[in-house]
C-alpha cells in the first residue's frame, strides 16, 4: 500500500503538469517559454547544489525523499527530466506536437504507472506490466485523436513511440524519453499524413 501511496504522489505531479501544456495551447510558445526557461534553469541549480552543498542536499531530500525514487537521491529529480523535455518539445516542434509531447508525459506515463501498480498481473523481468503498457498506449492514443492539428498518423506514431519508450528498459528517466522521443516520433508521423 505505501508504494501504491508514493506513486500516486509521484503522478499527481504528472496529472499537475498538464498545466503547462494547456498554458502552450491557450496563450502560446512566448510566455510558456518565459516561465520554462528560469524553471529549467532554477532546476538545474537546485541540482547543482544539492549534489555539493550538504545544507542544500539535507533539505532537499526531508522534503521530497516521500516522493523520489532510489536512484533520484544520486542522480537528478525526475521532475527536473521532465522541465527538460517539456523545454525542449516547446522550442523544436510545432506547437500541437510539443502540447501532444507533454500530455504522453503528463497523462499517458501516468495511465502505465497507475494501472500498471495496481492490476498489472503480467509483469516483464524488469519490472513493468502489460496492463499498464496497455493504458499508456490507449491514453497517449486517445490524447493524439483529442488535439486539434494534429494528423491521425502522428497520433498513432506518437502515441506507440510514447508507450513503448515508457515501458521498455532504457537507462534515460521516462520524463525525458516520453516526452522528447513522443514528440520527435509524433513529428515524423505528420510527414505521412
Amino acid at each position: 500500500m505505501k508504494g501504491i501511496r508514493r506513486e500516486l504522489g509521484r503522478k499527481a505531479i504528472h496529472v499537475a503538469s498538464i498545466a503547462i501544456p494547456i498554458f502552450v495551447w491557450i496563450f502560446g510558445r512566448t510566455p510558456a517559454l518565459a516561465l520554462l526557461v528560469p524553471a529549467l534553469l532554477t532546476a538545474g541549480a537546485l541540482e547543482w547544489a544539492r549534489f555539493r552543498i550538504r545544507g542544500v542536499r539535507y533539505l532537499f531530500l526531508r522534503y521530497t525523499r516521500v516522493l523520489l525514487r532510489t536512484h533520484e537521491r544520486h542522480r537528478p529529480a525526475g521532475a527536473t527530466y521532465m522541465v527538460v523535455g517539456y523545454t525542449l518539445v516547446l522550442l523544436f516542434l510545432p506547437r500541437p506536437i510539443a502540447v501532444l509531447a507533454m500530455l504522453y508525459n503528463g497523462l499517458g506515463d501516468a495511465a502505465a504507472a497507475l494501472v500498471g501498480r495496481r492490476f498489472g498481473r503480467h509483469r516483464t523481468a524488469w519490472g513493468k506490466s502489460w496492463e499498464g503498457f496497455g493504458a499508456g498506449l490507449v491514453t497517449n492514443l486517445a490524447v493524439g485523436f483529442a488535439i486539434p492539428g494534429v494528423p491521425v498518423g502522428a497520433a498513432i506514431l506518437g502515441g506507440i513511440a510514447a508507450a513503448v519508450l515508457e515501458f521498455a528498459p532504457l537507462p534515460l528517466d521516462d520524463n525525458l524519453k516520453v516526452t522528447v522521443g513522443g514528440g520527435l516520433a509524433a513529428a515524423l508521423g505528420t510527414l505521412w499524413s
